[in-house]
């Protein structure tokens, strides 16, 4: 059994005949129709608008706070050749922030510069240092870029010198605002624009716009990639920017995103939010978290192509060392997850000279795998200090769990679902405390499934290209708009095989009729040998479409989101060597061989070798099982797992056999006719030393006449005393198939044949139906 991840949830069905009058209407598949109406899209004028948003969507800059006020002082500056300085952040939405701002400034004829601060030695927002040189270098006017809202402490002494600082942002605003002179926010108390929720590079563009006073389409590439970077909702106004920035990606003429695209390997005519979201938006914040940012605002900025080659190949590279980074720290922050107590609601990871500026995706991938809110953190050199970055998942609020507990941190910031902090590590157990007496306070336990909105069934064959380029026209997908995951059945699974340097990945096809669609599975590759073994019919799939573009060719694929195997996982690791690496898996293992169990004892936890005897006391419903060697039956298989119980988890086969009956043989009439007629024209033979002349002179190998000669003394043909065999004279009538040691070979021949000898499909699907499955 491999249980799924999420608590996988049926969307409701929409009103069909709705579906249908979408579907008939816009010459759309009956699954895209459904999906608008799930969106609450009931009309043609809607869906019209929703696949096709007007400019009229998009609201004028003009109404968000402080917008005329910031404009007049940045012209201001413009005609009284102020130095302006452009101040952003470090991430894939300040980057493009302040890549917009700057190139908007410099067009219109400002004096203007731009500042990055550094991840590690500036740290997010205004910091007073960095302001102080900015200052000394003759800046009077400072433009904030997806920060400074939260800047009060040092904004406010930098207004005190006389220099003017405009914040543009759109974080959480807090209970103090800096007294900047201008705020501009969609979300600045007691304002009336109309939607909340843009991103940093939203707020710079309409600034952008207000500014120039034309909208400023060139600047929606830049736009287009903050915004999906952020996570930002993509309804509204963002729906239509987001889809024009789109359109102005795919036609490459930004020189740097162009060779960026180009070194990525995605095609830039097709190009859609899932390659902004997985491909462009990662390699920018691989710079801020393990390089210099600046340079990608020089790639966003840059007309010379030399020069945007150049750095785009210096961004692939700084998110290939990003990408084996966040591999070393998850393989040795997976290891401490194993042996902390997994009672525990949320996880605290602490390591040592890990790399902090990966943390929070290390954090967000063992959240994803364990379903646990996770922080994870490390400290470096000698410092006692350590930094971290914490992930949450719906349910538990990590921001109020430990905003209470600030004593605890040196810093500590965020919101319900991420946080920053650090800590001395002495801390670190009393932190662990805290969060297990939040959790209880937030009554989350750890130990409930993450939803997954299911929107519909599909099946092989209405997976197609058609089916894909219609649900493009859907996306861009993110919050309010939510990727469409598919529940997913087939007739046939086949094509098993991990991918990657270190197998963590999956690949494998799924088909019905004619139609065969490949699945990719990433962090999936240890169900590899669980996939291989199981019936179509056990396993249910939850997938996203995706496209694969090879050597110009695009076809149609899946992206798995979650799996679950009904029944027992059958693993098939038949053997004929045993070594002590077999025997470090959980659960039971069940030794039919005394001197056998015997040995593997030491290596196992007390209790977890059984003896068949044993093993029938024993409940197994949803246990892992291990066979480390093959019963002497059939029958003996099938009394280890009761007809009244829960089938097992798993079932790994070991089945080791050091002496094949099988492969020795049952010996036929003939064979037993001339044996016995060599046996009853002798008085006597001495085994001791004969027994392999006799093998030679019957061509019949030792095992097998061994086991002859048992079944005539069984019959009473023979007597066998210290080795010395003694025909017997008087007889009865004997059948010697109704001997124990006859029946007893042809039960272990049967078993070997159907355990040891039968393909794995074969096998898996006779233990199945042994196991009342099937």
């Amino acid at each position: 059994m491999v249980k799924a991840q999420y608590d996988w949830q049926r969307i409701k069905t929409p009103d069909n005949q709705i579906v249908q009058k979408l579907s008939e209407g816009l010459s759309i598949s009956p699954i895209i129709a459904q999906l608008l109406v799930e969106r609450g899209i009931t009309s043609l004028d809607e869906a019209q608008a929703f696949i096709q948003p007007s400019m009229q969507a998009i609201h004028d800059p003009h109404k968000l706070h402080d917008m005329d006020k910031a404009v007049n002082r940045i012209q201001q500056a413009i005609e009284q050749e102020e130095r302006i300085t452009v101040y952003g952040d470090y991430d894939a939405d300040g980057i493009t922030s302040t890549a917009l701002m700057y190139e908007v400034l410099r067009d219109i004829g400002a004096k203007v510069d731009y500042y990055v601060p550094n991840r590690f030695r500036d740290g997010y927002g205004p910091n007073a240092e960095a302001y102080q040189r900015i200052i000394e270098r003759g800046t009077t006017l400072i433009i904030t870029v997806d920060n400074g809202v939260s800047g009060k402490a040092v904004i406010d002494p930098v207004v005190k010198q006389g220099v003017d600082v405009i914040v543009t942002d759109h974080h959480e605003m807090p209970e103090e605002l800096p007294n900047a002179y201008a705020i501009v926010h969609p979300r600045y108390p007691g304002s009336d624009y109309p939607f909340t929720d843009l991103s940093g590079v939203g707020v710079a563009f309409k600034v952008a716009w207000a500014l120039m006073d034309e909208f400023p389409e060139d600047f929606l590439d830049l736009v287009a990639i903050g915004e999906i970077a952020d996570v930002v909702s993509v309804t509204d106004e963002n729906r239509p920017l987001i889809m024009m920035g789109i359109q102005e990606l795919r036609q490459g003429m930004r020189p740097g995103l162009h060779a960026l695209v180009k070194e990525a390997g995605i095609s830039e005519q097709s190009l859609t939010d899932q390659d902004i979201g997985f491909v462009i938006a990662p390699r920018l914040n691989a710079l801020g978290r393990i390089a210099d940012a600046n340079q990608g605002v020089e790639l966003l900025t840059t007309m010379d192509e030399d020069q945007a080659s150049g750095l785009a190949k210096a961004v692939d590279q700084a998110n290939s060392k990003r990408q084996e980074l966040v591999a070393e720290i998850m393989s040795e922050a997976e290891e401490q997850v194993k042996q902390l107590d997994q009672s525990q609601p949320v996880l605290l990871v602490i390591g040592h000279d890990w790399h902090q500026g990966v943390l929070g995706i290390v954090a967000s991938r063992l959240m994803d795998q364990t379903g646990k809110p996770t922080i994870v953190a490390s400290a470096n050199d000698d410092q006692s200090i350590a930094k971290g970055s914490g992930r949450s998942v719906d349910g538990f609020n990590l921001f109020t769990a430990l905003d209470g507990h600030r004593d605890l941190m040196t810093s500590f910031g965020g919101h319900p679902a991420a946080c920053g902090l650090s800590f001395d590590v002495e801390n670190g157990e009393k932190l662990r405390e805290v969060l297990n007496q939040e959790a209880k306070k937030q009554q989350f336990d750890g130990q409930q499934k993450q939803v997954l909105q299911i929107a519909t069934a599909i099946s092989p064959t209405e997976v197609n290209m058609q089916l894909y380029n219609q649900l493009v026209a859907v996306s861009p997908f993110g919050p309010g708009n939510e990727q469409p995951v598919f529940e997913l059945s087939a007739d046939q699974i086949a094509d098993i095989t991990t991918m990657g340097k270190d197998n963590s990945h999956l690949k494998f096809s799924v088909s019905q009729d004619q139609t065969k669609i490949t699945i990719i599975a990433f962090g999936k590759g240890n169900l590899a040998p669980a996939l291989k073994t199981a019936a179509a019919s056990q396993v249910k799939l939850a997938v996203k479409l995706s496209v694969n573009e090879w050597r110009g060719k695009r076809t149609v694929q899946l992206m798995l989101e979650d799996i679950s195997i009904d029944g027992p996982v059958i693993l098939d690791q038949r053997t004929n060597k045993l070594s002590p690496r077999l025997f470090n898996e959980a659960g039971y293992y069940i030794a039919f061989d005394k001197k056998l169990r015997d040995n593997i004892q030491p290596h196992l936890p007390s209790g977890a070798a059984l003896s068949p005897e044993e093993a029938e006391t024993v409940d197994f419903t949803e246990q892992e099982v291990t066979l480390v060697d093959c019963p002497p039956s059939l029958t003996a298989f099938e009394k280890l797992f009761k007809a009244d119980q829960a089938a097992p988890a798993q079932i790994r086969l070991l089945l080791f056999q050091p002496h094949s009956v099988y492969l020795s043989g049952m010996p036929v009439r003939n064979e037993f006719a001339r044996l016995y007629r060599l046996v009853v024209g002798q008085p006597q033979i001495d085994l001791n030393r004969q027994l392999n002349r006799l093998s030679r002179q019957l061509n019949i190998n030792a095992e097998r006449l061994i086991f002859m000669l048992r079944v005539f003394s069984a019959a009473g043909f023979v007597t066998i005393k210290d080795g010395i065999l003694k025909p017997v004279s008087d007889i009865s009538k004997t059948d010697i198939k109704e001997t124990s040691p006859y029946q007893r070979r042809v039960a272990q021949y049967q078993a070997e044949q159907v355990l040891l000898f039968s393909d794995s499909k074969a096998l898996v699907k006779w233990i199945l139906n042994c196991l009342s499955i099937h």
